[in-house]
């Protein structure tokens, strides 16, 4: 059972990388930008499928000898050391792949698209774009609130219930391998970690409304369309993984009190695990980057060749954003699904290593 697990999250893990390429924005091409009617390039669209097959032979590969390592492999720790250090492998060969990929779409711009010495920048701006709905309201995460509040309710009266020695964690044969002394520290560990949940998945909501918009030269109106679209279906998405993980954490803090079965909870974890790792799938390809793929009426009169925005020094390897002149603090990623930090801006640093800040001290305080 483990190793079918394991093969399963490892497949996903390929896929994701591997049709990464088909689910960006429609003008870019690995992090370079070719705008949408370069990016038909018979060259262009051949780099997809070899970086697609180059991916998935890599990754079928590393997962196969992932695989007969952990089948002789009975230490549970090993199998979880195999597990990271095969993740981490895939992620840092795709990435190689990629960067030679990236490499040639800068010299196919070069070569076909900036045929003149004049360096030309193109800055489009709807200033129509923060009037309109672009994310969900903050009022529905009262509903993972009141979760919370009831989990901690929970604990509080039925607190002479829960065991002395409390289940910390448990092997894929559903046996607990470590229990901690029952404390209010200890019992609290669960809502403290559904609060920063919140406040984490709250801050991705906030992140999606504030970040940068990214207009298509091309197709301008449709672009604006497609963005505000994508933004409303992941912030939606986002609140849904925020309610099942909450909802999974409530469930694994009422087992101290109640008789529920560490079957069932085996069961709910892989079962929201699915879900989220499904819904995420069905994004990429149903949604896209900056809603690329989202089908929408074409207007035929605003489709027509426009300068390629060359902006692509500001982005290091097609990945990192760096850019001194830009105010905004996230934008969508060029090669990817989701957002990036403008990494020349310090609030944007700030950001980042508080977050990672606050998940060690909860680590430490709990541990």
């Amino acid at each position: 059972m483990e190793t079918l697990i394991f093969i399963a999250m490892m497949l996903v893990i390929v896929v994701l990388q591997a049709v990464t390429p088909y689910v960006i924005r429609r003008g870019e091409s690995f992090g370079v930008m070719v705008g949408e009617k370069a990016a038909n390039s018979p060259d262009l669209r051949r780099m997809k499928r070899q970086f697609l097959q180059w991916n998935v032979v890599v990754g079928i590969t590393i997962t196969a000898v992932a695989t007969l390592c952990l089948a002789v492999t009975p230490n549970e720790s090993w199998q979880a050391t195999i597990f990271i250090i095969s993740i981490f492998v895939i992620l840092i060969v795709s990435f190689l792949i990629y960067i030679r990929f990236y490499k040639a779409s800068l010299a196919w711009k070069r070569e076909n698209l900036q045929m003149s010495g004049e360096r030309m920048e193109i800055v489009m701006v709807e200033t129509t774009f923060h009037r309109q709905k672009r994310t969900i309201s903050y009022v529905w995460y009262l509903i993972p609130l009141v979760l919370i509040f009831i989990t901690i309710g929970l604990t509080i009266i039925y607190y002479n219930q829960i065991p002395s020695q409390i289940p910390m964690h448990y092997n894929f044969a559903n046996e607990v391998t470590r229990v901690a002394t029952k404390s209010y520290r200890t019992v609290m560990m669960i809502p403290v970690m559904q609060m920063l949940m919140l406040g984490l998945f709250m801050f991705i909501n906030y992140m999606m409304s504030r970040s940068k918009q990214v207009i298509d030269n091309d197709n301008p109106t449709d672009s604006m369309k497609r963005s505000v679209l994508f933004r409303l279906i992941y912030s939606k998405f986002n609140l849904c993984m925020c309610i099942l993980l909450i909802t999974l954490f409530m469930v694994i803090q009422l087992s101290f009190i109640f008789p529920i079965s560490p079957t069932i909870i085996a069961t709910m974890t892989i079962a929201v695990i699915i879900i989220i790792f499904a819904g995420l799938i069905f994004l990429m390809l149903c949604v896209g980057q900056g809603g690329s793929r989202i089908k929408l009426d074409e207007n035929p009169q605003e489709n027509q060749s426009r300068p390629v925005r060359s902006d692509d020094e500001n982005w290091k390897f097609g990945v990192f954003y760096f850019n001194r002149r830009d105010p905004a603090i996230f934008i969508e990623k060029r090669f990817g699904v989701g957002w990036t930090i403008n990494m020349a801006r310090p609030i944007a640093w700030i950001s980042v290593v508080a977050i990672i800040a606050i998940i060690i001290v909860i680590s430490i305080l709990f541990s």
